[in-house]
């Protein structure tokens, strides 16, 4: 059991069947479990339901142009139902906003990117003894019945650097495979609080979420229930997190090699796998 400030290396490298190898070391996917205590937790689901979901780019204002204040509303009635606003919302994108037609970025399309969220990714990439500039996240809004198809991500414009995932909520099953789908994938039950960091050879791999598991999270339902007593938009947050999965994935786009001026994926999009 790894926990805190320890990470779990998990195999992604074909080559090896050895998880103390130097290929699999050479993989660098990190799953670090309880990475987040319960203070950071609520302090970042707080963010991603009250500030992140309000950005200028999310799958509702791609549909349907801007958007009122979803959550504040939802606390307003009490309800973050299915006819709710806020229950609609799948994704929000921060920074560098990623195209999902043309599956790339666009040097002029983009928003600040949080200062506080960076700090903490490249915190956490520190711990694995990686790095990273955020430039790009995409804050993932999954219902209970929710998942997320087998793809790579190849977009940003470097690949030297790693994807940070943090989640929050229900536990999820979340598969890592090969660079191509040949491979079967290996499943890692993913827990609130837990981050995985993929780096190297498991930057360009295959993965996805077949499924959240509902009912996971009841400890930091609790303990916000428990500390949250008056306060209407934390309850209601226990309310979501009792059936949802909030997952920041974190990434680097450019450097000073591979940029808007010097790479022609910001003109073109990536070929479909």
């Amino acid at each position: 059991e790894y926990s805190g400030d320890r990470a779990k290396l998990v195999n992604t490298d074909p080559a090896s069947s050895h998880e103390d190898s130097a290929a699999v070391k050479s993989g660098k996917l990190f799953v670090l479990t309880n990475a987040l205590d319960k203070k950071e937790q609520v302090f970042w689901a707080k963010k991603a339901v009250s500030e992140f979901s309000k950005c200028a780019h999310t799958n509702l204002t791609n549909l349907y142009g801007p958007q009122p204040d979803h959550w504040a509303d939802s606390v307003k009635c009490k309800n973050i139902g299915k006819d709710s606003g806020f229950y609609k919302l799948r994704w929000a994108s921060l920074g560098f906003h990623y195209d999902w037609t043309k599956r790339l970025y666009h040097k002029n399309e983009k928003s600040d990117f949080p200062d506080e969220l960076a700090q903490k990714a490249n915190s956490l990439a520190k711990k694995v003894g990686l790095c990273i500039d955020s430039e790009a996240a995409i804050v993932n809004f999954y219902p209970f019945d929710g998942s997320m198809g087998g793809h790579i991500d190849d977009a940003e414009l470097t690949l030297d650097y790693p994807i940070v995932s943090m989640s929050i909520g229900c536990a999820a099953v979340f598969l890592i495979g090969g660079k191509t789908k040949d491979k079967d994938p290996t499943a890692i039950f993913v827990r609130s609080g837990d981050v995985v960091i993929m780096g190297g050879h498991s930057r360009l791999c295959y993965h996805g979420v077949p499924r959240i598991v509902k009912g996971t999270c009841t400890e930091l339902v609790d303990w916000i229930k428990d500390t949250s007593v008056g306060s209407e938009d934390n309850q209601l947050l226990a309310q979501y997190l009792e059936a949802s999965r909030i997952n920041m994935n974190i990434r680097q786009v450019v450097d000073s090699k591979n940029n808007f001026e010097s790479s022609q994926k910001s003109a073109y999009p990536r070929a479909n796998k």
